[in-house]
């Protein structure tokens, strides 16, 4: 091991050619054509922060200026400087990074100059009408300042979990908090200003006196100050395509660190990293733009589509379709239509297309927004006629002779300044600029062994929020308590057991060992696998992760389900309420691949309809595997199964044969 260590320290000192690593990596952007631009500290001539784009993101930011979701990343690098990612979405709903900005600090001042740079990319007549992020307050403040016409939205996801940190430790039992948080998700979803004054008047009425700590905490932190900011009545008013969370962003940041794989990596050979990255990623986003443009589905061979396809993207199209389905068996009425899909996503609600269905004419053009239309990526070179129009912006005439003014009237020492920025410019990768001071390690050895800091001090998995402490100090407190109290549970718990072994295919029934419940209020498939996974009972966080593993796997799971029944599922995923609706069940045996892919893990699902084993699509299996039981019974219900080791195991999901890639032959 140490051998090959040393060469690849060997090969990165060959890299280097005897300049700095801050040398090379400047070298590496010009080379890249990427832009960047850098703020050094001019006491100590270090590096303090330092924003690139690649130039095919740039093109990207300019066609699909619409949506930027912002979000800060940790654990990437030596110097342990935050990483703001700054994600776009196309088209074909991929998403790609737009830039990246390592900072020195998250202060106001910081955000600020990161945005301005962000800004100059962009093209000036299409500035984002959305930006989406956390509730970071200096983040905001910078917004509101660089970016003041666009609407800044909160991330409901992270805001349900603040909710579930602070709030769920006061109520006395699992229903009263199940009914506060569905009444809290009933809020933040209010179509109108109306409903959400409804709401919350009922909500007083219930929590105001009862639980006076938990409705102080919602309205003093969330609700007065930024229901503009995720409450849909608000929020649904502008053009944000389907993104109220911050999942994507964060979705990216879970790919950026599979490619890092280690967080003590210096800014040029993270770089590298991201290069790489950001080259699949727009491969991906090509191909996508590939099928919109030929691909035909027969879903869309009805007359009315015909003069959208090829010129809007499938996923637009999926939309319209859905749309259509609800003009069609609406009986005409959509007096309480809010116009959320016209608003939010830039396309004909029902109602638009009622006529046209019964004159059997086709859906015009002009209705679907700029954005969904683009679907070829143009070479980097500009435009002709753009060309013409900043030639005049391009000259540096003037520039050059207030150099040389100022140059001529300087000292000695202000010229050689004056030469050494100049040569700076001329080849960026001569530059005297120093890398970022490493963080200071204090003496002895931090409590715990050794081993286990080393690991850690690598890694660059986050550290835990405050709602995963709740989450986990729960789930210890389930473990820590008897499974058995009384004699009458005992019983109970035997006949559950049979009732279920009943319910299962005669070949399993004695090997099932015990059985775990949960919850059935429409998230139980979700629950089962929160509760294997040993996540606690976060639901949410399995559905998030599920949608996400849909979305970054879209190409694929295309080729698998269809287009069409692909955003079907990631419709039903996103649900936030409780119970959950029918239509946002969990499904067997669609969803089994890609729970399966989404935690690398085999999953052996057993019902007396059917029964399969499915295995991940894209992954190797671990160095310790896993399985994950579930059961199926009375037609609505999800449990996890505890099965005996030599239980006889049904056969793997044919599609899985069809499907997976090389590397996950292993399983």
């Amino acid at each position: 091991m140490r051998t090959i260590y040393n060469k690849r320290a060997k090969m990165q000192r060959a890299e280097l050619d005897g300049g700095t690593q801050i040398q090379f990596l400047y070298k590496c952007i010009t080379n890249g054509g990427y832009v960047s631009f850098n703020k050094v500290n001019a006491e100590t001539n270090q590096l303090e922060s330092l924003f690139f784009a690649h130039p095919v993101s740039i093109q990207l930011c300019k066609m699909f200026s619409c949506v930027f979701l912002l979000d800060c990343t940790y654990k990437t690098n030596r110097y342990k400087l935050p990483l703001l990612c700054i994600v776009g979405v196309t088209s074909t709903n991929r998403s790609f990074y737009a830039a990246f900005v390592f900072m020195s600090n998250e202060v106001e001042t910081s955000y600020a100059w990161a945005l301005e740079c962000f800004r100059t990319i962009l093209d000036q007549k299409k500035l984002p009408c959305v930006l989406v992020t956390d509730r970071e307050i200096a983040l905001m403040n910078a917004i509101a300042v660089v970016f003041p016409g666009a609407k800044n939205i909160l991330c409901k996801f992270h805001i349900s979990r603040n909710i579930l940190a602070h709030c769920k430790k006061e109520f006395k039992n699992g229903k009263e908090w199940e009914k506060f948080n569905g009444k809290w998700q009933q809020l933040v979803d209010s179509p109108r200003e109306s409903d959400f004054y409804q709401t919350f008047l009922e909500m007083k009425t219930e929590y105001e006196i009862a639980y006076p700590q938990v409705y102080s905490y919602v309205v003093t932190t969330w609700i007065t100050p930024y229901k503009e900011y995720f409450v849909a009545a608000w929020v649904d008013m502008h053009l944000h395509l389907g993104n109220s969370t911050t999942n994507r962003v964060e979705g990216s940041h879970s790919q950026l660190k599979k490619f890092l794989e280690v967080s003590i990596g210096n800014l040029a050979t993270i770089w590298q990293t991201f290069d790489q990255m950001i080259n699949l990623q727009h491969t991906e986003i090509k191909r996508s733009f590939g099928q919109s443009t030929i691909q035909t589905n027969r879903v869309f061979s009805s007359s009315l589509y015909s003069d959208l396809l090829g010129y809007i993207s499938i996923t637009a199209l999926e939309y319209i379709k859905k749309e259509e389905l609800r003009a069609r068996t609406g009986h005409g009425s959509f007096e309480g239509c809010t116009h959320k899909i016209k608003y939010t996503l830039g396309l004909p609600c029902a109602h638009d297309l009622l006529s046209y269905i019964r004159n059997n004419n086709t859906f015009p053009l002009w209705m679907i927004h700029d954005h969904w239309k683009q679907l070829t990526l143009r070479e980097i070179k500009e435009e002709q006629d753009i060309k013409e129009e900043n030639e005049a912006d391009s000259k540096i005439d003037v520039e050059i002779e207030g150099i040389l003014r100022r140059y001529n009237n300087t000292s000695d020492l202000q010229k050689q300044e004056i030469k050494r920025k100049l040569r700076e410019l001329m080849d960026p990768s001569s530059t005297q600029t120093l890398a970022p001071s490493l963080p200071t390690r204090t003496k002895g050895r931090p409590k715990g062994s050794y081993k286990k800091f080393t690991s850690d001090f690598k890694s660059t998995k986050r550290d835990p929020s405050l709602f995963e402490h709740v989450l986990k100090s729960e789930q210890l407190s389930l473990k820590m308590r008897p499974m058995r109290t009384t004699k009458k549970e005992a019983i109970s718990e035997k006949r559950f057991l049979k009732v279920v072994q009943k319910e299962m295919p005669a070949y399993i029934r004695d090997y099932i060992s015990d059985v775990v419940d949960v919850l059935g209020d429409g998230h139980c498939g979700y629950r089962v696998i929160s509760n294997g996974m040993e996540m606690g009972d976060d639901w949410l966080q399995v559905r998030n992760d599920l949608s996400r593993e849909l979305q970054q796997k879209d190409i694929l799971y295309d080729a698998i389900f269809g287009t069409t029944r692909r955003i079907e599922l990631q419709n039903s995923l996103d649900c936030t309420t409780t119970p959950a609706p029918l239509d946002k069940w969990m499904t067997m045996p669609d969803m089994g691949l890609i729970i399966a892919s989404c935690y690398n893990i085999a999953v052996v699902h057993f019902s007396m309809f059917q029964s399969f084993t499915f295995l991940p699509l894209h992954s190797p299996p671990p160095a310790v595997r896993r399985t994950l039981f579930m059961g199926f019974i009375h037609g609505n219900h999800f449990v996890q199964l505890k099965i005996k080791d030599d239980c006889p195991l049904p056969p793997t999901f044919s599609i899985w044969r069809r499907y997976h890639e090389e590397i996950a032959e292993q399983w």
